[in-house]
């Protein structure tokens, strides 16, 4: 249930960085109005806490986003300066406002934001103001994954592969039907693990938009649209419509597309060894604010081996991997 402004969290005072385009919402949840989108790498002002779920200030307007899309700003700025000069730490960009510290020559201080000519910096627990003229530029964040999206036709990319999710969506007519890659991939995997005297097997492969909306509808009617969102797909937005996606099940049928098929001995094989064939189990355990969905270890998505063993090893969902937005 959506929670109040009193609800425990205590306010704060902590600036965030986003890591993604993102949505900021009318309450904690996927369920709430779009207030506006927040563009990628911008300071918003942290007020309480409510779950995964952050109420954050940004450009006048208040409301609620995802916590998996924000880093605190001062472990995002590893961009380092040092002082060529006793340096005024300033409480604004201007030398009109008040000095705070001085900064002595040759000291090391963190980068927060870029205001024209002037920087927000942090020296010694306190944070303001500098002429970016005394600055030395001494290192530089690492190089992120974030890979740019594409819109061809109707269908969004990046790093070349198709980005299905509740934010991006297939056209109805997309009708590729089974990928034969993903297909050749997935008989390498199961021959393998055929080798451990295992059995693992499709259980639902390629559906097309008009399958998924029948799909859906019926998860709708018989749970109510809050919880079959919360494992079925609308049409257009199932990873299914891909080809490139399937459910596997192992022997036990009776764990077949529920959370405890992890504890089966296919489910322990498939999270261990998936990304060797180019598959990655798209909804992991704990990112449901991240993705949209709830765990899901029988869902795997291929990829590519070489794409799905970096995203395997980062342990990271599509969407963080890449930096954008799933919900």
């Amino acid at each position: 249930m959506p929670l109040s402004d009193t609800s425990g969290a205590k306010a704060a005072s902590s600036i965030y960085t986003t890591t993604a385009n993102l949505n900021l919402r009318n309450g904690p949840s996927t369920r709430n109005k779009v207030l506006t989108v927040i563009p990628r790498a911008r300071q918003v002002s942290l007020l309480s806490k409510h779950g995964s779920w952050y109420k954050i200030r940004f450009s006048k307007k208040t409301g609620y986003v995802s916590s998996a899309f924000l880093m605190p700003s001062s472990t995002v700025s590893d961009i380092k300066y040092a002082t060529t000069a006793n340096l005024n730490l300033r409480s604004g960009a201007g030398t009109t406002h008040k000095v705070l510290i001085v900064i002595p020559k040759g000291k090391q201080v963190s980068f927060l934001s870029k205001h024209g000519s002037w920087y927000k910096v942090e020296y010694s627990a306190k944070s303001g103001y500098v002429s970016s003229k005394y600055l030395r530029k001494i290192g530089a964040p690492a190089k992120p994954h974030g890979a740019k999206l594409t819109f061809r036709n109707g269908i969004t990319y990046a790093d070349g592969i198709i980005i299905v999710n509740k934010r991006y969506s297939l056209p109805p007519s997309y009708h590729p039907g089974e990928s034969k890659e993903a297909r050749a991939a997935f008989n390498r995997m199961a021959a393998d693990g055929g080798k451990k005297k295992l059995k693992i097997q499709v259980i639902s492969g390629f559906r097309s938009y008009t399958y998924q909306k029948n799909l859906y509808n019926r998860y709708v009617k018989n749970y109510g649209e809050k919880e079959a969102s919360r494992f079925s797909a609308k049409p257009g937005h199932s990873e299914h419509q891909t080809g490139l996606t399937f459910d596997i099940g192992g022997t036990s049928q009776t764990d077949w597309l529920k959370q405890s098929f992890d504890k089966t001995a296919e489910g322990k094989y498939l999270a261990a060894n998936a990304h060797r064939f180019g598959f990655i189990m798209r909804y992991p355990k704990g990112k449901e604010a991240v993705t949209g969905y709830m765990y899901e270890p029988w869902h795997f998505r291929y990829v590519g081996v070489e794409r799905a063993t970096k995203i395997y090893n980062s342990k990271k969902t599509l969407e963080e991997y890449y930096s954008f937005t799933g919900i």
